[in-house]
């Protein structure tokens, strides 16, 4: 197969970082056979023309014979893409898409969920924590656009205010002119008669979480039914689906909706959002689910090609 027909998995590890960390990039094409070369760079956001563009590593550009390469001393969130090439003259894959490694800042949103209603009026308030005085709430966009809160809100201090009616669904992270970055939250508004409600952050794991169900007018006696992954979990009169001790397991996709409407109507199901999970030892939130969210949107609106696919 041609190289410029494959496009190349990138993963970093750890996810996490604590201060001076190494962090190894793995590189890998389906067709791992000799001849490849590797190249690396790093993700630099670029507000002027809305995206990310692609630096280079320090040593990487004549491209690497090994498929991995340490980053030594991370101190700061970053975003990293590969690419591979073969023959001569070289054709080359596309772009991976950006895979992050998170320092330690964090993102909390009030009210704590991710999905509501288009007639909801919106008022919430996105709040920084982390070592800096000079933080922004950032936004992508679902019709994949990258935007401060001065743009769509008001910035006091380390919380940014969303008032009103023109909320656009999105993908939301605090940054510093330094290159530090918080954890991303997903928040949607569906214009279905349904959401699920449950915190935007990952619950760790072997605490209780409750998802509900939440409709525009109130169902009396209405069989609702949970789904995960699509698969049905539990049909109710409740409304709720409680876990009393959650793992990792029980991380993934969740929706709710009428017994029986879920095929017949669109509008008779919540969307689906994802739920993460986070060990006991990992206190710091990540939102998994909202850049899964934003990479279906994204890479959909956007394409594969332009190296910008988040994952």
């Amino acid at each position: 197969m041609s190289a410029d027909k494959l496009v190349p998995n990138l993963t970093v590890s750890p996810s996490w970082l604590s201060s001076g960390d190494s962090v190894t990039l793995n590189c890998s094409v389906k067709y791992p056979d000799v001849g490849w070369r590797f190249y690396w760079y790093k993700a630099i956001p670029n507000l002027p023309i809305k995206f990310y563009t692609m630096e280079p590593l320090p040593g990487s550009s004549n491209g690497t014979e090994q498929p991995y390469l340490i980053v030594y001393g991370q101190t700061q969130t970053a975003g990293y893409v590969c690419r591979a090439a073969r023959g001569n003259p070289q054709s080359f894959t596309f772009n991976s898409k950006v895979k992050f490694v998170w320092s330690g800042a964090t993102l909390s949103v009030s009210p704590d969920r991710a999905q509501h209603f288009i007639t909801d009026t919106m008022s919430l308030s996105l709040t920084c924590a982390g070592d800096s005085a000079e933080w922004t709430v950032n936004r992508f966009s679902s019709s994949g656009y990258l935007t401060r809160c001065a743009t769509w809100g008001s910035m006091t201090g380390p919380t940014c205010y969303i008032n009103g009616q023109l909320f656009i669904d999105g993908v939301y992270w605090c940054e510093t002119a330094t290159g530090l970055f918080s954890n991303a939250v997903n928040i949607t508004r569906s214009h279905n008669n349904a959401i699920v409600d449950f915190p935007v952050h990952p619950v760790t794991e072997g605490q209780p979480v409750t998802l509900r169900c939440k409709w525009k007018t109130e169902l009396n006696l209405a069989v609702i039914s949970f789904y995960k992954n699509d698969k049905l979990i539990q049909n109710d009169t409740q409304g709720e689906f409680f876990i009393p001790a959650v793992s990792k397991s029980d991380e993934g996709f969740y929706k709710c909706g009428r017994k029986g409407r879920m095929q017949r109507s669109a509008g008779s199901t919540s969307p689906a959002s994802w739920m993460s999970i986070k060990g006991e030892a990992h206190l710091r939130a990540f939102l998994i689910g909202a850049l899964k969210f934003f990479n279906v949107i994204f890479c959909t609106r956007i394409g594969q090609k332009q190296g910008f696919c988040y994952s």
